[in-house]
């Protein structure tokens, strides 16, 4: 049987990728989603999510598709019950993903001052690396993501929220941190310390690249706050469009950022969504408040010797 109750329990436990988490967030028993799905299933003679024991669930193909009408399903009938009420009372759920490094720095700030302006709108965050952020655009399993202009797939429409250019890590008391700025062609004797993401790497290499360098590599991070901190023990220096607002590693050594004397190429940050699936009203708010709020809030480079 297909009832909005039971596409809204599917919703939740493909947001959340769990029945309990699922549960817990609608504040409704385990059993209650479980055979809501269990319906469904039936229904459509179909394997909604696949079952991994201790690490949650994910969707099938078809699952996932269903998840996307789903969503699109439960907009309209949230938008249905707002007619004439006006813009401020526009009702739904949306799905933002967003680059895991470019989150912490925006995402918490926007959504909150988005929510202020409509609480009757939910916003679930999907966060992910640059591999997979383009999946997820693809397969509807989010509304739209904010992500750099690197590895977007065809058929999407983008709007520019801000340009970020690439700055110097090192660590506080290196030679180089003396200076106000840093030319390219002094790194290549430094080890450089990349993370492990693909297209990242790809996209920092290039930058020596189109200056006729070519970077001493050495071991790969696996996440931005391990980067900062191999930095910070001397490792090696590193090159960042983002950084958190703190001068100090995880593990309180004291960093420098620098910027970039010779290298023009920056990344933009993006608000994508796919051409293949319209948005709804409530997801068109977002993305019109989302680009106004980057206007009011563009990113400054912190003052030398801060990161």
């Amino acid at each position: 049987m297909i009832t909005l109750r039971n596409l809204r329990y599917l919703v939740a436990t493909a947001n959340h990728q769990s029945v309990t988490l699922a549960a817990g967030a609608l504040n409704i028993s385990q059993p209650a989603i479980s055979a809501a799905i269990a319906q469904l299933e039936d229904h459509f003679a179909q394997q909604i999510f696949v079952r991994h024991k201790g690490r949650g669930v994910t969707p099938t193909r078809f699952g996932q598709e269903l998840v996307t009408q789903a969503r699109h399903l439960l907009n309209q009938a949230a938008e249905l019950g707002g007619l004439g009420r006006g813009a401020g009372h526009l009702a739904g759920e949306l799905t933002l993903g967003c680059f895991a490094e470019l989150t912490p720095l925006y995402v918490p700030a926007l959504t909150k001052a988005f929510e202020a302006l409509y609480p009757q709108i939910g916003i679930q965050v999907r966060e992910a690396d640059f591999s997979e952020l383009p999946q997820l655009l693809e397969l509807g399993v989010v509304d739209m993501i904010i992500d750099y202009d690197v590895g977007l797939p065809e058929q999407v429409e983008k709007q520019v929220l801000t340009s970020l250019p690439p700055r110097l890590l090192l660590p506080a008391d290196h030679p180089l941190a003396s200076r106000a700025a840093v030319a390219l062609k002094d790194l290549t004797d430094e080890p450089l310390i990349l993370t492990a993401d693909a297209q990242s790497r790809r996209h920092l290499l290039e930058i020596f690249r189109r200056h006729g360098l070519q970077p001493t590599l050495t071991r790969p991070a696996g996440s931005l706050e391990t980067l900062r901190s191999m930095v910070a023990n001397g490792y090696g220096v590193s090159i960042l469009h983002t950084s958190p607002a703190s001068n100090v590693s995880y593990d309180g050594l004291p960093l420098a950022l620098r910027p970039l004397l010779d290298s023009a190429i920056s990344l933009e940050i993006l608000l994508v969504r796919h051409l293949r699936y319209p948005l709804s009203r409530a997801a068109e708010a977002f993305s019109a408040f989302t680009v106004e709020w980057f206007g009011q809030h563009q990113q400054e480079m912190p003052p030398d010797g801060a990161v």
